[in-house]
């Protein structure tokens, strides 16, 4: 039976970050009027530029100041604010339900974070009147919602989300395969995964992306069991992903392990930005709220440079 939607993001959440906006660094397309610039010009508010007056153009545009100056006429053009396509690419493979077995573990359970997250940043696209969709997957697609801007689509995700069941392998490439036709140009698409993957070459997945002009975030959530190992004594370790299990008792290999993941970790930290990929990193442990609004408050600053 599927969870109640209103149980699975926290209402703090989305009032913690209901006041910052989140903008496109790049330009977007779109049909309706939003908050996103475009490279096209149109009649909006924002003036961009003078061109030479031409027969058929708005004289309402003429700069009659410029005129009395040059004795020429000039019209004055304006950046379109267009509305923003969102797609949320959202990794539900066995993986990202883990869930800590320790009794004295803060961290809050890898698919309630990640489909608070999800709500966060669909509530916040909405509440801009920006179009946001979501697609889950493993191996494959398991459902597929596409972008909207009406507040009642906010619903529409939820539902989607509790009926969600972690399970299987990831497999990006494939389904990004799968999908990038169908993803609106010049819009945005935020992936939600572990990148716990076996065989698949994600960067250079996200990078076909990026390439067909969409920007690319990428947020990284890994549970403080995955990054620390903090497990005592012999142990079976079963997989959620259909490896075979494993036996160790991880003092052996603790230290080995953490330098494994920073690394593995540190790759993407590397990497991403010189492909044009916003990639962020988020451990459970870290209070929703406050990853977050240090990540949007992070975009705004670099719209300012």
């Amino acid at each position: 039976m599927a969870e109640d939607p209103s149980s699975l993001y926290r209402a703090e959440t989305l009032s913690e970050i209901s006041s910052l906006s989140l903008r496109a660094i790049t330009l977007v397309e779109g049909l309706l009027s939003g908050q996103h610039r475009s490279p096209h010009k149109g009649s909006s508010v924002e003036f961009a530029e003078y061109k030479a007056y031409t027969p058929g153009d708005d004289i309402r545009h003429i700069d009659w100041k410029v005129v009395g100056k040059t004795d020429k006429y000039h019209v004055k053009q304006f950046e379109q604010s267009t509305n923003l396509k969102c797609t949320i690419l959202l990794d539900t493979s066995g993986s990202m339900g883990y869930a800590s077995p320790l009794k004295k573990q803060d961290a809050m359970p890898k698919a309630q974070y990640v489909r608070t997250l999800v709500a966060a940043f669909s509530y916040l696209l909405l509440k801009q009147f920006d179009a946001v969709g979501l697609i889950t997957f493993n191996q494959s697609i398991t459902a597929h919602i596409p972008p909207r801007s009406k507040p009642s689509h906010f619903q529409h995700i939820l539902h989607a989300l509790a009926n969600c069941e972690f399970q299987g392998e990831t497999h990006i490439s494939r389904v990004v395969g799968d999908i990038i036709e169908r993803l609106p140009g010049r819009g945005m698409v935020i992936v939600i995964s572990d990148l716990l993957v076996r065989d698949d070459d994600v960067l250079k997945t996200l990078k076909l992306l990026c390439s067909r002009g969409l920007e690319v975030l990428l947020f990284q959530v890994l549970h403080p069991d995955e990054l620390h190992l903090p497990f005592d004594g012999d142990i079976m370790f079963e997989s959620l992903e259909n490896d075979p299990p494993v036996g160790l008792d991880p003092a052996d290999v603790r230290e080995q392990y953490q330098e494994a993941v920073q690394e593995f970790i540190g790759h993407f930290q590397t990497n991403c930005p010189s492909l044009g990929i916003d990639y962020q990193f988020l451990d459970t442990a870290t209070p929703l709220e406050q990853a977050l609004r240090y990540y949007l408050l992070r975009r705004k600053s670099l719209l300012k440079l």
